[in-house]
């Protein structure tokens, strides 16, 4: 990885060359996580205040807690998972352009211009 001055990250900011979005998304996803350990605590002591839920009440109170937490963090790596598709995407384009720069330098050689043609 190169080393970027202040500017030049910045400027790729600016210039959409990096994103922004991977960041807010691991931020909004543990913002998340705490809205739904708060609405499951809440729901589990809220079904103290029911009598006729019972044991049944706070066991599904508690699975629907967990259950939150996990499909809200499958749908956040979705979304990051998106964006390391594209960051590889790029390295790989960049490695295909370098490598094809090399060949295209290596076929203007004379000597192997004409061990090709022969």
């Amino acid at each position: 990885m190169k080393n970027k001055s202040s500017f030049g990250k910045w400027f790729g900011y600016l210039g959409f060359d990096h994103f922004i979005a991977p960041f807010l998304i691991k931020l909004i996803y543990w913002v998340g996580v705490l809205v739904i350990v708060s609405a499951g605590i809440g729901g589990f002591f809220a079904t103290f205040d029911m009598p006729q839920r019972g044991l049944g009440g706070v066991l599904l109170a508690l699975i629907a807690t967990v259950l939150s937490l996990l499909l809200w963090r499958l749908m956040c790596e979705l979304l990051i998972l998106a964006f390391n598709i594209y960051a590889r995407l790029v390295e790989i384009r960049n490695l295909l352009s370098s490598r094809q720069e090399r060949m295209d330098a290596y076929r203007k050689v004379p000597n192997v211009r004409a061990l090709n043609n022969e």
